[in-house]
């Protein structure tokens, strides 16, 4: 059956860590519009199959970075607001793609996504269908899901699944559309915080966690449903995993509690589980195992600086460690270091040239200068591989004098994770022994290229170690800064 139907359609992603002093303008974000936002939604076809026509608000892309100035925000949410009630009369429901990491400076919600919501809902009313898709990495609260009718999150972390969880609530928002009863989702907040590298989706307890969420979804009484495990990088009272379930109707609502409570359950009996996958170590030892390891290519992931989840990319850590090692011979690339001063002086120099710089902005004893004598190997583009990729600028690579090493030189906080990353900055990733990364867990499209690979325990703004992180807003007890046995469910 056709019908005739205009959705409003958004997407917000940023990922904001407080513990970096950087503060995002709106130059920062990639800013889409009109079809060229529907486009980089990944849900155009979804919705014109069913005659469906989309109006676009804004495509507002952010490399996870520091916190976000109170102005960018407004920008951003005030097109999605203004282009809601310029069609307030027409739209029949509102379809968004959120991130639930973004932090602003100034905002008493400290989380734009959880303003924005409830922002929509004042201004659509208590009955216009709303569908969000989530970062699993994002925060979620009883207060966000009383506001929308549909919400899930990817399973997969590293994020495979991503679009295939876009393309999905599309097509379950469409079928509330057609087929309009009450829906409202069914949240379990737990007292459950932990990393990214914590919840690796390959690992236990989330691989247990989301063979659940999927057999629970075979069932018709369960419209949806997504383990949420949140975000650590800022403090928040919004901060805790939450296990989310939406009853198709009504008449499932007692059936989706049990389904709530049952995977609830076990997430908290299996909480230990939630813990370092792989190889890890301190930085000095992740450097000779990485050394000693036979074959290529290894990669180390310097886990404190992880530009993923909004490292500045700043720290010299590593390289100081390199620099003092017995390499044995072989061939370091780091990938990179981010000193937009040492950049700039980039610019006067041609490949070949030979170079004096001292590279590190010098913020901390973490990103302290290093003096580097060298040549300049060869000039790229530094690219975003998060998301849409593209371009934001040059990346100088320079050989060390008299070792191994190279560097690339950034002025933004780029994470490599992909092979088009290092050809867009003119390297081979296979020429090397040993590649360095600024990043956690490995990206998805980063792990089969590695015959090897360490997570370096090191200090910095996405330590892993967050206990140490001091939370003064967020629900206590919480696991696993607290120690205790009996699940209490956060109000």
């Amino acid at each position: 059956m056709q019908i005739n139907m205009k959705v409003l359609v958004a997407h917000i992603t940023s990922e904001c860590n407080e513990h970096i002093s950087h503060v995002a303008d709106l130059d920062a974000f990639l800013l889409l519009y009109g079809d060229d936002c529907i486009k980089a939604m990944h849900i155009k076809d979804i919705f014109e199959e069913k005659n469906i026509e989309l109006v676009p608000a804004i495509f507002a892309s952010l490399h996870p970075s520091g916190m976000i100035k109170h102005e960018a925000f407004d920008f951003i949410a005030n097109k999605i607001i203004n282009t809601i009630r310029d069609n307030i009369n027409e739209i029949d429901g509102i379809y968004l793609q959120l991130h639930g990491a973004s932090g602003i400076k100034n905002l008493d919600e400290v989380s734009g996504e959880h303003y924005l919501i409830k922002k929509i809902r004042e201004i659509v009313g208590q009955f216009m269908p709303i569908a969000v898709v989530m970062d699993p990495h994002g925060n979620i609260t009883e207060e966000l899901t009383n506001n929308v009718n549909l919400v899930r999150c990817y399973r997969e972390s590293p994020h495979s699944d991503q679009v295939d969880t876009e393309r999905l609530v599309a097509k379950k928002f469409i079928n509330l559309l057609e087929n309009r009863r009450e829906m409202k989702p069914i949240i379990r907040k737990l007292p459950i915080m932990v990393g990214g590298e914590r919840s690796v989706s390959a690992k236990e307890p989330m691989l247990t966690i989301n063979t659940m969420l999927d057999e629970a979804e075979k069932d018709p009484r369960v419209f949806s449903d997504s383990y949420h495990i949140g975000y650590i990088r800022h403090d928040d009272d919004k901060l805790g995993a939450a296990v989310v379930v939406v009853p198709n109707t009504p008449q499932d609502i007692q059936y989706c509690e049990k389904v709530a409570d049952e995977i609830s359950a076990y997430a908290w009996e299996h909480r230990k589980e939630f813990k370092f996958s792989g190889n890890f170590d301190e930085p000095s030892e992740s450097i000779k195992k990485a050394i000693s390891f036979v074959g290529k290519t290894a990669v180390i992931t310097d886990s404190g600086d992880n530009c993923g989840a909004g490292g500045a990319g700043q720290n010299t850590v590593i390289l100081r460690e390199l620099l003092k090692s017995n390499l044995c011979g072989k061939k370091v690339l780091i990938a990179g270091i981010n000193d937009p001063q040492t950049h700039s002086q980039m610019n006067s120099y041609k490949i070949g040239d030979h170079i004096s710089i001292d590279l590190g902005v010098g913020e901390d004893e973490l990103s302290a200068p290093v003096h580097i004598e060298g040549t300049l190997k060869q000039i790229g583009e530094e690219m975003y591989g998060l998301g849409v990729s593209h371009v934001v600028g040059k990346a100088y690579t320079v050989n060390v004098d008299s070792t191994f090493i190279d560097v690339i030189i950034l002025n933004r906080n780029i994470q490599y994770g992909n092979m088009d990353q290092f050809h867009k900055a003119g390297l081979e990733f296979h020429n090397y022994d040993i590649v360095v990364v600024k990043m956690g867990y490995l990206d998805t499209y980063l792990v089969p290229e590695t015959s090897y690979h360490i997570m370096a325990l090191t200090d910095g703004p996405t330590i892993q170690r967050s206990e140490k992180i001091p939370f003064k807003r967020i629900y206590r007890p919480m696991w696993p800064i607290d120690d205790f046995d009996s699940l209490r469910y956060i109000d």
